[in-house]
């Protein structure tokens, strides 16, 4: 799938919380057991937007076939539509990378249900309004209801629409909903690498905020998806050490041999080199260029990003859905 990855989005202030109170040992072991639950089966995506792209190649030789397949642009757009809601309520942006992550999931289960999905623009705007209502139940205080997303769609949807969803997408799942996000990853290295001498840099110079704005970045880029979500994290951690000011070249090689080690991968890897080089394009189409060889400062404050996500018009402007959204035309 190429598309130009783009997204609006603010900057973090930084990572909900840090695990301060594990210790290096009990973190480490965590981040190991979510390595091994990422790489399971029933964690891992698939490129389903292949599917839909057959199918409508399909639809196009069988007049009498009337579908309307899902884009990348669909999902850009509920992305946009979800960090809207998000920021309006005050909640968590780490909430909507978790409702992509259980919407991506599910559309990569074989299953009728899910493929309807797929092959439906209006079911797809209620699976990710669903999918963040899931999200929002599982990880905030705020209590919310069905009938408040119904109202949010503004008569697209019923509360039952949703919660029928809900449904579907857990059975889908297996119930299996707390699967490991790139935000988790992260709060995760970042505790255990702040133990270290060299390693301490990653939360000594305040890297965070630059590495959570990668992670917000990367949910809106399809890219993305079928990535593991730690080698996301580890190459957002990578990308802000190596072009901190406050990092000598040998400091961030240094680096580098810890979370290497941590982590047990290859950071030359050309996998996590082409999602440090994916993230950097994304902070450059939001107005921050990096520089990894002159280790220049860059600016790094909070304010709304002058690109707009892919160039789309009519990009939904407010926490609520017409009932004649763009996806449904």
């Amino acid at each position: 799938m190429n598309s130009s990855p783009t997204t609006t989005t603010i900057m973090p202030s930084i990572c909900r919380a840090t695990n301060e109170c594990l210790g290096t040992c009990e973190a480490y072991s965590q981040f190991k057991v979510m390595n091994k639950q990422e790489s399971l089966p029933e964690y891992r995506c698939s490129d389903y937007l292949a599917y839909a792209e057959a199918m409508e190649g399909m639809s196009s030789l069988e007049s009498s076939t009337n579908i309307e397949p899902i884009d990348v642009e669909c999902r850009v757009r509920m992305v946009e539509w979800c960090f809207q809601v998000v920021d309006f309520a005050k909640l968590g942006r780490e909430t909507v990378n978790l409702a992509m992550s259980l919407l991506d999931r599910y559309l990569s289960v074989s299953c009728a249900d899910a493929h309807e999905v797929i092959l439906s623009r209006q079911k797809y705007q209620l699976a990710s309004m669903t999918t963040l209502f899931l999200a929002i139940k599982m990880i905030e205080k705020t209590f919310v209801n069905a009938s408040v997303f119904a109202e949010l769609s503004r008569g697209s949807f019923t509360a039952a629409d949703i919660l029928s969803m809900e449904t579907s997408i857990l059975e889908a799942l297996k119930w299996r909903v707390n699967g490991p996000t790139t935000h988790s990853f992260l709060r995760y290295l970042i505790n255990i690498s702040s133990k270290g001498s060299a390693s301490s840099l990653a939360t000594k110079y305040s890297l965070g905020d630059l590495c959570v704005f990668q992670l917000d970045l990367s949910v809106g880029d399809y890219f993305f998806c079928a990535k593991k979500p730690s080698l996301i994290a580890i190459a957002a951690l990578m990308n802000a050490v190596q072009t901190s000011h406050e990092i000598s070249i040998k400091e961030a090689d240094e680096f580098t041999e810890v979370m290497q080690h941590i982590c047990e991968v290859d950071i030359c890897a050309l996998e996590i080199q082409s999602i440090m080089s994916r993230l950097r394009l994304l902070l450059k189409n939001n107005g921050i260029e990096i520089q990894l060889q002159n280790k220049q400062k860059f600016p790094f404050e909070r304010r709304m990003s002058p690109v707009c996500i892919t160039g789309i018009p009519n990009v939904i402007s407010d926490a609520s859905m017409s009932e004649h959204s763009d996806l449904q035309r």
